[in-house]
């Protein structure tokens, strides 16, 4: 396991790696930075409740600091994944985890939140911030409209700051790192444990806030579920389309040492087909890869370091099952067209 952490640490900083690396840094520092941000002056102090690990940090923000709790989080999920993960997946969150309590920190510390949040709340409004959350958030001459952008502003920029850290082959860490330890030991896709989670957030904290009476904190719970489906539907438009699946075509010279990457380093499988050019007419072997969507710029890069002549199809798929994705099952219409022939049989 050193090993491997070893081995990156010394590819991530070879020249012929540098500047792609020093790129992908910036894109992943910029969307963690996006995203602490819009959770620190949108989400945290509205009590807007859509999910993950910032969700928590509102729900006990009343015994422990959003920033605090965010740093305790993170660095419990991060060893989680290390564990159950390995290596490999982790160090992919390993620049949120650093950095999403440090610019939390200087967005709730620094007095950015009180010179913002007045200026978003309007009017000479007296705003009590106490722990990054507004204290005396009943007492504001708030309506539900305004309340309502501001839960689809933090949204969009969770959901853009995410899709930067996914685009740059990162990962925003946190309950996604959950996400995936249950997706990797029960066969279930992503999506379900990953809504199930959140969900779980989100109605904790509607529960907590009508058992409270608090009228605008109710409705700012509501209004997380929608913050929710915006970051959602915004990190699909801009990272993966309608498909967390993939799937590439590669024909190379070099196959024997793309098949290794791919075993070795994705502990993915593979497929090899035969096929004959049809203008050389020559004959070659062509490897298939299906792939979730956070491996993508890994096998990409990984392709293009090896063998960067090599000719490669990426695709999005409507479903991959079996092994490794998601399990294959009858749909409901088939199974209900199966019954009714087992009952004709059975009449006959």
């Amino acid at each position: 396991m050193w090993n491997e952490l070893l081995n990156f640490v010394k590819n991530y900083f070879q020249k012929d790696n540098l500047v792609k690396n020093l790129w992908n840094l910036f894109l992943l520092l910029a969307g963690t930075f996006v995203l602490s941000f819009g959770s620190a002056l949108f989400l945290i102090p509205f009590g807007i409740v859509s999910g993950g690990m910032t969700g928590i940090t509102i729900l006990t923000a009343k015994f422990i600091s959003p920033d605090v709790m965010s740093y305790i989080l993170s660095w419990v999920f991060f060893v989680l994944g290390f564990i159950f993960l390995g290596v490999k997946f982790t160090i992919s969150s390993l620049i949120s985890t650093i950095f999403y309590p440090v610019f939390l920190s200087i967005a709730l510390r620094s007095g950015i939140q009180e010179a913002f949040i007045p200026l978003l709340v309007g009017g000479n409004q007296t705003v009590i911030i106490d722990n990054g959350v507004i204290q005396n958030l009943n007492e504001l001459s708030i309506d539900i409209g305004l309340l309502l952008i501001i839960g689809i502003l933090g949204g969009a920029l969770v959901g853009v700051g995410c899709s930067l850290t996914f685009h740059a082959g990162g990962s925003t860490g946190g309950l996604d790192i959950l996400t995936f330890i249950v997706s990797k030991y029960t066969g279930i896709k992503e999506s379900i444990p990953f809504f199930l989670f959140d969900g779980i957030v989100v109605f904790t904290g509607i529960v907590l806030d009508v058992v409270g009476g608090d009228h605008i904190s109710l409705i700012s719970g509501f209004i997380g579920i929608i913050t929710a489906f915006i970051t959602s539907a915004l990190v699909e438009i801009i990272y993966s389309g309608n498909t967390s699946a993939y799937m590439v075509d590669i024909i190379s010279d070099k196959k024997d040492e793309i098949l290794a990457f791919v075993l070795n380093e994705l502990d993915r499988s593979a497929t090899l087909f035969e096929v004959v050019g049809g203008y050389s007419g020559e004959k070659k072997m062509m490897i298939r890869v299906c792939f979730s969507r956070r491996e993508y710029v890994k096998i990409k890069d990984g392709i293009a370091k090896i063998d960067p002549k090599a000719f490669c199809t990426f695709s999005q798929t409507l479903f991959v099952g079996g092994l490794g994705f998601e399990r294959i099952k009858t749909s409901e219409a088939e199974s209900l067209k199966l019954i009714k022939k087992i009952n004709k049989k059975a009449k006959k």
